[in-house]
């Protein structure tokens, strides 16, 4: 009997939602990751973990970076937000937790990438 293994449930941290969705404002206005960490008092390789959703942030955080990006923090959350909804008709886990299936998360990235792509 040939059994397949079944695939992992598409998964997402929402901090890596965050993270996506700081990247591309950061893109959009031309800035590179360490004038925002500059901004926030942090290396440049501690903003990457934030825009790779490995680090959370704190509101305050939150409100530097907002302000560096010319946006509302509000903002910036209801734009993830709006992704996390768009994932999940698509049938992918978006979770609080961090410690998810890597292959799970890979599968998640790959849709969210496919959902961003489509939406420039």
């Amino acid at each position: 009997m040939n059994r397949r293994a079944s695939s992992p449930q598409p998964a997402i941290p929402y901090t890596a939602l965050v993270g996506q969705v700081l990247l591309g404002h950061r893109g959009r206005k031309g800035l590179q990751q360490n004038d925002i960490a500059t901004a926030l008092g942090v290396s440049q390789s501690a903003y990457s973990r934030i825009e790779q959703g490995d680090t959370t942030i704190s509101i305050s955080q939150l409100r530097v970076i907002a302000r560096h990006l010319d946006i509302a923090p509000g903002d910036l959350l209801r734009e993830a937000d709006g992704l996390a909804g768009r994932l999940r008709m698509q049938g992918v886990v978006v979770s609080d937790e961090k410690g998810m299936q890597p292959a799970a998360v890979m599968i998640g990235l790959g849709i969210l990438a496919a959902i961003l792509a489509s939406s420039k």
